[in-house]
């Protein structure tokens, strides 16, 4: 069985190598007076007055010679050794048959493993993901994966394209509308891992939606959309309104996952009609509004990447999943390129969570025409680190902290903060260990007198060097268009539209619930468009009518409430040459110091800057063009 794509360098480009030689050996030309052919040192100088018929000398023609050996001995060596490639029908996935492909595609990508070949390849088509059962909420079990991979390097798994580029391989999971669902691929621990070229759907979707035809009370009918699951008593997780002519939500969270209210078949299912009594929603909508809901709320995600050292995204296009749809936790160097996250025909939602989630990212973090759309349950975007706890100061140079997902690395470099959440000491790691769910650490400097139980730790390996957002578009998400907790971060030439909040920048620490970092510094957010960010949210937070949010959540005693008192938490933030439209606040500001504003245009915004006076300091701003 022939596995491979055969390689025709030696057919094709070393004949050409030697004909081209040849003709070199035989070849003469003038040569200006002063000039070097080509500007070659391999070239005899000609000495003036004329322009002179020149041949080459022989010594000329060994260097050559010599030269030419060795590039056709490389091209030779080249050939032995070049990689194959791997095409997954060779192992039984094939496109469109109505089976299970996942296991052919794991068993392609072991045999490229096991013989050291880099790229795994798809034909275009539809290539299925089926017979792993999903769970309901109450049940407590492992969260399987269709495709789990350890140890990959040098790993590439590509699509098909068009002539245009387009991606025309499908990655399509079956759906059994059970809540929580399966992953379909999980990469831990390797280094230059890429995925292209591939579109990601789910059938039937994760999600459903319909047009209000009538309003009766607290009771509201609607007419299921066409492609959309009918599903007779079905509860509705993230439940929001979306107005069908504009293409935007209008609210999101009426639900969240606890008293959900099902929906009901009126009649015959033909008609698909479908009833239900929920007051929130009756006097929410009228006739003519969209409504939406998801099958399931927070239940992992369908694609995850863990420990990868350099990892690539390119022309990958999620068409509907659930929870979180793509995340990757402590990976190294991340390029998303024309990576998209968007409902496709009549779709209204994607995906119920934060659409691109990265956790403890490190390195450099580039996000290039990604686009974002319809996250209608939470964040399209979350980038953060986490801090440690301390729980107890076990001697001068080690404290007891509570346990992170992964131990923290000989000579790398934590930061300790004070009571008012400033950066206060700094030292390195020397070693650390797992105690049950704590991690000893020891450093190796002298431990001040200052900290105590509680203390934020911050690992400085668990945040990106820097981040760069560059041409993409968030619109439509069910709370902020980037949700950004890391520092030195440049956003430029990107769209915020119908969002709760188009960015919030601030840390949060939620005791007992969110330890999530960092509070950033150096940002810089210029030539972005930011327009009707005024969604209104109702679970779980309110109406925050504002382009840009920057606070710190560090309140001791609210969940998800920026601190009251403390004051330049966030630093050097700058936000310049901006377009506002249809705008209520274009910048809330609270918890930071050394913020900038200036040369940005504002149409039809009620107000530029929102500033708490108590804990914002230093902010700087020029008069807005209108």
């Amino acid at each position: 069985m022939k596995l491979y794509k055969t390689f025709h360098y030696k057919n094709e480009i070393l004949p050409s190598l030697l004909t081209g030689f040849i003709s070199i050996f035989h070849s003469t030309r003038s040569v200006p007076v002063g000039e070097t052919p080509t500007g070659s040192s391999l070239y005899r100088r000609v000495s003036p007055p004329a322009c002179e018929k020149l041949s080459f000398l022989t010594r000329d023609k060994y260097v050559l010679l010599t030269a030419g050996i060795f590039l056709i001995a490389f091209f030779i060596i080249a050939c032995e050794t070049a990689p194959p490639e791997v095409n997954v029908s060779k192992f039984g996935a094939i496109p469109g048959d109505g089976k299970d492909d996942s296991k052919a595609i794991l068993a392609a990508i072991e045999y490229a493993k096991a013989n050291n070949i880099r790229t795994v390849r798809f034909n275009a088509g539809v290539y299925e993901f089926k017979g792993l059962p999903g769970w309901d909420i109450s049940e407590q079990r492992e969260r399987p994966s269709y495709i789990s991979l350890e140890d990959m390097t040098g790993l590439e798994l590509i699509g098909d394209t068009d002539q245009q580029g387009k991606a025309t391989t499908f990655w399509v999971k079956d759906n059994d509308l059970k809540e929580g669902q399966p992953m379909m691929l999980s990469i831990r621990k390797g280094s230059n891992v890429a995925v292209k070229n591939i579109v990601v759907d789910m059938a039937p979707y994760y999600y459903s939606a319909g047009k209000v035809v009538a309003v009766q009370g607290d009771k509201v009918t609607i007419e299921v959309l066409p492609g959309h699951p009918v599903i007779n008593g079905q509860k509705a997780y993230i439940m929001g309104l979306y107005d069908l002519e504009a293409r935007k939500a209008t609210a999101v969270r009426l639900t969240w996952d606890e008293d959900l209210p099902q929906w009901y078949i009126d009649g015959d299912e033909s008609r698909r009609r479908m009833t239900m009594h929920f007051e929130p929603l009756a006097q929410s909508c009228r006739v003519g509004d969209g409504v939406f809901w998801f099958q399931g709320n927070h239940y992992g995600s369908m694609i995850n990447f863990s420990g990868i050292d350099g990892l690539l995204l390119e022309n990958v296009h999620i068409l509907n999943g659930h929870g979180f749809p793509v995340t990757n936790s402590f990976c190294h160097n991340i390029t998303y390129r024309n990576v998209t996250i968007k409902p496709e025909g009549n779709r209204i939602a994607t995906v119920c969570r934060d659409g691109f989630k990265l956790y403890c990212a490190s390195g450099k973090v580039l996000m290039d025409r990604v686009h974002i759309e319809g996250c209608l349950g939470d964040d399209g975007q979350n980038i953060h680190g986490t801090w440690l706890a301390v729980s107890q100061k076990r001697s001068d140079r080690e404290l007891l902290v509570e346990a992170g997902r992964t131990l923290l690395t000989p000579g790398k470099e934590v930061v300790l903060l004070d009571d008012r959440f400033r950066p206060a000491w700094h030292s390195k790691i020397v070693k650390s260990v797992f105690e049950d769910k704590h991690m000893l650490i020891s450093l190796s400097d002298t431990i001040p007198g200052w900290v105590h139980e509680k203390t934020p730790v911050e690992p400085q390996e668990w945040l990106p060097d820097n981040v760069h957002i560059v041409n993409s578009v968030y619109r439509s998400t069910g709370r902020f268009g980037i949700l950004l907790k890391t520092s030195n971060t440049l956003i430029e030439n990107t769209l915020f539209e119908n969002n709760v909040v188009g960015i919030h920048i601030g840390g949060e620490w939620s005791w007992g619930y969110w330890l999530e970092s960092t509070n950033p510094q150096h940002i810089e957010i210029k030539n972005c468009t930011f327009r009707d960010n005024r969604l209104d949210m109702r679970y779980a937070g309110d109406k925050m009518d504002m382009a840009i949010s920057i606070a710190s959540w560090t309140h001791p005693d609210k969940l998800g409430e920026p601190s009251e008192v403390l004051s330049g938490l966030m630093r050097n933030i700058y936000i310049h040459d901006n377009l506002f439209e249809d705008e209520s606040v274009c910048a809330s500001l609270q918890n930071c110091a050394d913020v900038w504003f200036w040369n940005n245009t504002l149409k039809n915004c009620k107000q530029d800057l929102l500033i708490n006076e108590k804990t914002a300091e230093n902010i700087n701003r020029s008069a807005p063009m209108q």
